[in-house]
């Protein structure tokens, strides 16, 4: 599996509306800008059950080479995809396969990088 470098069960975990929280990963490149920007950090919620996902929200997902902070949706066309969003513009939306999809965390916040 992909390792993400991920920082499970970090100091995060004692602010409180991150407790329930698993994982903080730094951001790279502009697709998210404004939302995200490179180098802010994200701090993730697990989500076991890929059957529910809240279009719409951003989510960390890992694939098995990578990971994303994306916006998630439907694909209009293919219940066996997602489609992914990105905040800037400039960048095409992606689709992308359930079964590709290995984990998905729910945004729940940033620690902006100045």
């Amino acid at each position: 599996m992909f390792d993400l470098g991920l920082e499970a069960f970090g100091p995060f975990r004692s602010i409180p509306h991150f407790a329930d929280c698993h994982v903080a990963v730094r951001v790279n490149g502009h697709s998210m800008y404004p939302n995200y920007c490179n180098g802010d950090v994200v701090i993730c919620k697990r989500i076991f059950n890929h059957n529910y996902i809240p279009y719409g929200e951003p989510f960390l997902i890992v694939l098995s080479d990578c990971y994303l902070v994306k916006f998630i949706h439907p694909h209009p066309t293919n219940k066996s995809m997602f489609l992914f969003r990105s905040s800037n513009k400039d960048f095409e939306p992606m689709a992308i396969k359930r079964s590709k999809v290995l984990e998905i965390y729910a945004v729940r916040g940033k620690i902006q990088m100045t």
